[in-house]
């Protein structure tokens, strides 16, 4: 039938191409940057409780001059980052069928 055909034969093709479209966002959920700094204005009270990492990154760096702890911070999100990354590719074995 259709919905059988939809998913032994559509959902195995289409998943290497899931899986890699599901790693970038996952990846550009994490360094997402722009949106906070061109959206949010520097006196919304929302701001303190919606930055991200990268966010962090650019004020202690760069707006209060502390670039030690502007470094660490990407380290510690490159490494995160990482982690997902291989975790992801652990999953890929038993998710994404490439035959």
């Amino acid at each position: 039938s259709g919905i059988k055909q939809f998913f032994h034969i559509t959902v195995p093709l289409l998943s290497p191409t899931t899986f890699f479209i599901v790693q970038t966002r996952v990846i550009g959920a994490l360094t997402i940057f722009d949106l906070m700094f061109m959206v949010m204005d520097k006196t919304n009270v929302a701001l303190q409780k919606t930055q991200s990492i990268v966010y962090l990154f650019y004020t202690y760096a760069f707006t209060n001059g502390d670039k030690g702890y502007g470094a660490t911070l990407v380290v510690i999100l490159v490494l995160f980052i990482m982690l997902v990354t291989f975790a992801m590719q652990k999953a890929e074995k038993k998710f994404v069928f490439y035959n």
